[in-house]
């Protein structure tokens, strides 16, 4: 009887740290980068001028990006890129003058692949950067469009790094809610995104979980804000 309520016992452990794992569950496939080939897995082509995937001794690969480079460098390779990614790109032209680089206007980005949105749910958006200044973090949201048959953007929010360190590591946090206000949005992205200033940004372990409202609710009290506040500043 003894031994019977043990593994009663050890059962019901087994099933509350399997749920508490899975509501952890990271739901951004290959959010660290080191799956996959040249590219990794779940993620767009970095384009070798203004993004990269390289390796960092200790963490794998992570995302390097640079909004330093000529404005007029970076557009022209981007519509080369386009049409051939196998292209060599070009040697880095870094302007003196900052207003004439690629942070000035349209920056530095890529994207992952698709989430599916559970309506309703609650979710935390996390990564780990280090930078010269603070870049963003999107999320995308998108409704399927009943005339173009398509995915079209229809909800987005944003992860703003506050005090980035230049050189070590932070882990920033948000919570969000795609369903909340745009209850027809299907599925997510994350975009990472680098601009003003100009310089080197990196970023690794890009996570997005399921919380719970209690968790929601510790996430909004920490950044000072209530949910009104903070569902105005989903865009």
């Amino acid at each position: 009887m003894k031994i019977k309520s043990l593994l009663l016992g050890a059962s019901i452990l087994f099933l509350f740290l399997s749920a508490v794992a899975a509501e952890h569950e990271n739901l951004l496939e290959n959010g660290s980068f080191d799956k996959g080939g040249k590219t990794p897995d779940n993620w767009e082509t970095a384009n070798g001028l203004t993004s990269f995937y390289v390796k960092e001794e200790g963490r794998g690969r992570i995302v390097k990006m640079d909004s330093r480079i000529s404005r007029k460098e970076a557009l022209d390779w981007m519509k080369q890129f386009k049409s051939d990614p196998n292209a060599t790109p070009p040697e880095p032209v870094i302007p003196k003058n900052d207003f004439d680089s690629i942070a000035s206007n349209e920056g530095a980005w890529l994207d992952s692949g698709f989430i599916n949105v559970k309506p309703g749910q609650n979710y935390r958006l996390s990564v780990d950067f280090k930078g010269p200044a603070s870049p963003i973090v999107w999320i995308k949201g998108f409704m399927f469009h009943p005339v173009r048959k398509d995915y079209v953007d229809a909800y987005q929010t944003r992860l703003v790094p506050e005090n980035p360190d230049k050189e070590k590591w932070k882990t920033f946090s948000i919570g969000f809610n795609p369903t909340g206000r745009t209850p027809k949005v299907e599925k997510m992205k994350v975009r990472i995104y680098a601009y003003w200033p100009p310089g080197i940004y990196y970023f690794d372990n890009v996570r997005v979980e399921e919380i719970t409202p209690e968790e929601m609710a510790d996430l909004l009290k920490k950044r000072a804000l209530t949910p009104e506040k903070e569902m105005n500043k989903e865009e």
